[in-house]
C-alpha cells in the first residue's frame, strides 16, 4: 500500500515537472472544494447522500492544459439498518484539466479527467442480515466539469461536478458509482 502511494506520487511530480519544463510555463493552480456526494445507480439504492471535499495542485502546460494530482473524500452513510459504518472513500488521483481560454467571458468553463487509487471503506455483506466493515484498495476514476467565475487575476470561484466510479469486490454492490457537487477556491500562483 505504501508503495503504491509513494509510486503515485512520485509519478505525478515526474509528469508534471517534464510537462512543465518542456512546454515552458511558469504557473500552478491550487484548487479547494467541498460539496456533497450523491450515489447513483446500483450505489443510489444502498447509499445516503454525504460529505464531498479535496484540494489539487496542477502545472500549467499553457493557457489551456494543466496536469497535477489531487486528493479527494467521500463520505456516505449506508440506507440499510444497523450498517457497521459509512461508505468512505479516499482518493490520490491524477487530473487533466482542459480550460479553453474565453477572455471574454464572465465565467470560464472546464472539463476534468482524473484516475487514481482508492482508499475505501464500505460495508461487507457477511450474511443477508449482517454486514462488516471493510477496507479495500482499487483504482477508479473521475469525469466531469465546472465552471470558475474570476474574482481577481490570481483568485476564482469554481463549481463543479464529476462523476466517479470504482470496482470494489464484496461490497453492497460492486461497482460505487457517485456524483460528487462542489464548490470552491482557485488560486493561480506565478
Amino acid at each position: 500500500m505504501k508503495k503504491i502511494l509513494m509510486l503515485l506520487l512520485i509519478m505525478t511530480a515526474s509528469v508534471t515537472t517534464a510537462s512543465a519544463i518542456k512546454f515552458n510555463v511558469d504557473y500552478w493552480i491550487l484548487q479547494a472544494n467541498g460539496g456533497v456526494g450523491y450515489p447513483v445507480l446500483d450505489s443510489g439504492n444502498n447509499l445516503n447522500i454525504g460529505f464531498s471535499g479535496g484540494i489539487s495542485a496542477r502545472r500549467g502546460f499553457d493557457n489551456e492544459m494543466s496536469a497535477g494530482g489531487g486528493l479527494d473524500y467521500v463520505n456516505m452513510p449506508y440506507k440499510i439498518a444497523g450498517a457497521p459504518g459509512p461508505f468512505t472513500a479516499t482518493i490520490l488521483q491524477l487530473e487533466g484539466v482542459y480550460a479553453p481560454y474565453l477572455p471574454d467571458f464572465i465565467v470560464w468553463p472546464y472539463l476534468k479527467v482524473g484516475l487514481g487509487l482508492w482508499m475505501v471503506k464500505y460495508a461487507n455483506l457477511s450474511s443477508a442480515e449482517t454486514s462488516q466493515l471493510s477496507d479495500q484498495t482499487t483504482f477508479g476514476f473521475q469525469l466531469g466539469g465546472g465552471a470558475s467565475y474570476p474574482v481577481s487575476n490570481t483568485v476564482s470561484i469554481n463549481v463543479e461536478a464529476m462523476f466517479n466510479q470504482a470496482n470494489i469486490s464484496g461490497g453492497t454492490g460492486d461497482i460505487y458509482n457517485f456524483i460528487t457537487f462542489r464548490a470552491g477556491v482557485t488560486m493561480i500562483l506565478k
